[in-house]
């Protein structure tokens, strides 16, 4: 197995991360079950290798990436090509893994076939991560629509290693943020065997990183390039249209609503701001037109702010918190009520949520 960790500045606390490694119960090493790349990333290796040499006595290699570029899409690329095990792994710097992770993870992968295990997630001393938000009853042979797989945007778990030339899995290096999700997409809605390890030990993700390469905020523009680019993309195209549409729900309500809030919320909203929402909502519509069909009545309202072009942001940070109010029946039910049940509507999305 290959674990790849980018690392971007040695402030980072990748030897807690290397260290996780260590405990997760397969041995260490170049020639062993497990090899450790860490790929430093616009930054020098000797610091970082001392760093981890100072806490660790496992064997690790080091790569070495300068591109004058923060998008993380570079070194996860050079970690894939750079790969030779049967299965990959990509990991971020600052998170860990529980104790024992990687061995039963392995055995899951390798005792079920699959193609691609999604490790179950959780916020380091904190609450589990309810993606992907899949059926309460489903463990093996995931379906990508029913079992909702587009939730888990990061690819996080154990890929197999010949995956990577079969799809064609590169993270695009034209985005600051969410170059993932091209990656993610393909694997979840190419028709492959998928497993969610669900009982298994979790990934942590940890947030005491001072800042973290994909949370920095920019313009929403940039920010949302990952979705309009996704939307050229042939192979999105040739998607049925029930994958489509799941896939556009998802990157509305998850992103789109997600970056408009913080930019009201934090008095950025303005109306260049309001535009390039605009544009973003009408070329994800484009491409799924039904999409916005199972969302709450407070998620439609503030769709039809972002689709008038509304500026205040003041009444916009209200409508985007008001989505979240969810004691308040307009969070419960769709505009639709045809639609009450749909796998994407609240109450079927609320309770599988809650059962992950």
């Amino acid at each position: 197995m290959d674990v790849i960790i980018p690392v971007h500045t040695p402030d980072r606390q990748i030897e807690r991360a290397v260290s996780s490694l260590e405990s997760s119960g397969l041995e260490i090493g170049e020639n062993a079950e497990c090899r450790i790349t860490v790929v430093c990333h616009n930054t020098a290796v000797d610091p970082i290798r001392r760093k981890i040499e100072a806490s660790s006595g496992a064997h690790v290699r080091f790569l070495h990436l300068e591109d004058g570029n923060k998008s993380p899409a570079g070194p996860f690329n050079l970690g894939f090509s750079s790969s030779t095990a049967s299965w990959v792994m990509i990991m971020g710097s600052d998170d860990t893994l529980e104790a024992d992770a990687l061995r039963r993870w392995l055995f899951e992968a390798e005792s079920t076939n699959t193609d691609v295990l999604i490790a179950p997630e959780a916020h380091f001393g904190g609450a589990s991560i309810h993606t992907p938000v899949v059926r309460w009853s489903r463990r093996k042979h995931l379906d990508p629509v029913s079992d909702r797989l587009a939730y888990r945007t990061a690819p996080l778990g154990l890929i197999r290693r010949e995956l990577i030339e079969e799809l064609d899995l590169r993270f695009p290096m034209n985005m600051a943020n969410g170059s993932d999700q091209a990656v993610s997409a393909r694997l979840w809605f190419s028709n492959l065997s998928i497993t969610y390890g669900r009982g298994l030990p979790r990934y942590l993700v940890h947030d005491d990183a001072t800042e973290r390469v994909t949370f920095t905020l920019k313009d929403l523009e940039a920010d949302l390039l990952f979705v309009t680019e996704l939307m050229k993309d042939p192979w999105f195209h040739k998607l049925s249209g029930r994958s489509r549409h799941a896939i556009v729900t998802k990157l509305i309500r998850v992103h789109l609503f997600s970056h408009v809030g913080m930019r009201a919320a934090s008095g950025a909203w303005d109306r260049r701001q309001a535009t390039q929402a605009e544009t973003v909502l009408q070329t994800l519509l484009s491409a799924a037109p039904r999409a916005l069909k199972p969302l709450s009545i407070a998620d439609r309202t503030l769709v039809d702010a972002i689709a008038s072009g509304l500026a205040d942001p003041t009444a916009m940070a209200e409508l985007c918190a008001a989505r979240r109010r969810f004691k308040q029946p307009r969070t419960w039910a769709p505009r639709d009520v045809r639609y009450i049940l749909h796998r994407e509507a609240p109450p079927r999305f609320m309770v599988a949520s809650a059962l992950v």
